[in-house]
């Protein structure tokens, strides 16, 4: 007997979609009459969105219950998905829409936005407020003082309605303080707005530090220049005065070069990942979840991955800095960023699931698969990694032309490739104050040097 898709019951056609991902199952539709049933089974683009965004983000918050949208609301969402990532592959992505742009009070910053919502954080010298993209003026919330400039910002916590993400403000040369914000949001919008921070001190001389949030505690690495020992400062999300911060010490595999090295910590699930990169190599030291909740900071594993090619230390680089996305479940841990006035070294590190036991000890991550790298030529002026880590934004200014590139990280080949994205002659490129993308929303949001904030949709 002949078998064909058609003799197939729904219920076993909706098993095989189960394992494919978009743009598979509209291929699948395609097939047939009968298969072209399915695209009007709420059932089958629940199984296709939910497959999807298990690898890269979709046009609404991460841990959304699908299940409340309308069938055309589904359609959308894996159409919108589909034509993004069609238009973000071409050498030379288009515009969708026409651009939106408002003038801004001050001197603004972006510092943050929201997966899947209308909602950007945006800092001034002393605040951060919520920023309705989509109307393009404030949320009717209180701004959040900060008493300084944000010097980092962690990747997000986030739980069905809520958001929550730490900054890292220097207020003095000794002093900082650590910010927990909370942004509760409903229909992409922002509903409330609040903060919380504790004071911390800062290490005298040239050092990193870096910020880290789950959804338990928050904190704080710092290591000195020359040194091998990485201070943690780690303490409760709550902020609770009972339960006071607590100060470890974490052996690096090395001594700490401040011109030659970049470090940051990334947290997944309760663990904390501890990265250290040198342009020829990442080592990534594992914290596990139990260790981190007694404020003991203790090293549980150590990974390394080498960078590909490897990016060969230039004394003339005058800045070196890293991004992290908002999770690295779709596989990207961290990206490394090295400027000189003629080029950017840019490196992805990637990260696999594995299947370990959520027992608070074993690693939900490993990393081995080597980094790769890449050279852009110009001088970058504002870069911006999104949710994912696939996609970074950044103004570049060469020898002809300033442009607004799109690198794109694959996972799959573990390679990078480079767009030059489409903007409008009467947006000015030279100096932003700063570059976000959104993959959620398919857009680019940048403040250009007169204060006015721009964005640019392509999908």
């Amino acid at each position: 007997m002949t078998l064909s898709l058609s003799t197939l019951p729904a219920d076993i056609l909706l098993e095989v979609v189960n394992f494919l991902h978009l743009p598979d199952p509209l291929s699948l539709l395609s097939t047939c009459s009968y298969t072209y049933r399915l695209s009007n089974e709420r059932s089958f683009w629940l199984s296709v969105l939910e497959t999807t965004r298990r690898k890269s983000p979709i046009a609404c918050p991460r841990h959304t219950d699908l299940s409340q949208y309308t069938l055309d609301t589904l359609k959308d969402l894996a159409i919108s998905w589909l034509k993004l990532q069609t238009n973000w592959s071409r050498p030379f992505p288009r515009l969708a829409h026409p651009v939106t742009s408002t003038a801004l009070p001050e001197d603004v910053d972006i510092v943050f936005v929201v997966p899947g919502t209308d909602i950007l954080l945006l800092s001034t010298a002393r605040t951060v407020l919520c920023w309705d993209v989509k109307l393009n003026e404030p949320f009717p919330l209180p701004a959040i003082e900060i008493d300084g400039p944000v010097a980092d910002v962690s990747a997000p916590s986030e739980a069905p309605g809520i958001t929550c993400v730490a900054f890292l403000v220097q207020t003095n040369d000794i002093m900082g303080r650590r910010h927990v914000l909370t942004i509760t949001h409903e229909a992409r919008k922002a509903v409330s707005f609040t903060g919380i921070y504790s004071e911390f001190s800062c290490p005298s001389g040239p050092h990193y530090k870096s910020v880290f949030l789950t959804e338990d505690v928050v904190g704080t690495a710092a290591v000195v220049h020359g040194r091998r020992d990485c201070t943690f400062t780690v303490g409760a999300v709550t902020g609770s005065d009972d339960q006071p911060d607590s100060t470890s010490v974490l052996k690096l595999p090395h001594n700490f070069s401040y011109k030659r090295e970049i470090i940051v910590s990334v947290a997944y699930k309760g663990h904390l990942y501890h990265l250290i990169e040198d342009g020829h190599s990442v080592q990534i030291q594992h914290i596990a979840r139990n260790s981190l909740l007694s404020g003991e900071c203790e090293q549980a594993g150590l990974y390394s991955s080498d960078v590909l090619p490897a990016v060969v230390y230039d004394p003339f680089f005058y800045s070196s800095f890293c991004m992290i996305p908002s999770t690295p479940q779709y596989g990207v841990g961290a990206m490394f960023a090295r400027r000189t006035d003629t080029d950017l070294a840019i490196s992805f590190v990637p990260a696999t699931l594995t299947d370990a036991v959520d027992d608070g000890l074993s690693s939900p991550l490993t990393f081995g698969a080597p980094s790769v790298s890449k050279i852009i030529q110009g001088k970058e002026l504002s870069m911006w990694l999104d949710h994912s880590g696939f996609n970074a934004a950044l103004v570049v200014e060469s020898a002809t032309a300033i442009n607004l590139l799109l690198l794109r990280y694959h996972p799959d080949t573990n390679r990078i490739s480079q767009h030059t994205l489409e903007v409008p002659g009467s947006i000015d490129l030279d100096a932003p104050n700063a570059v976000c993308v959104d993959d959620t929303a398919g857009a680019v949001h940048l403040v250009d040097k007169q204060g006015v904030l721009w964005t640019l949709r392509y999908v």
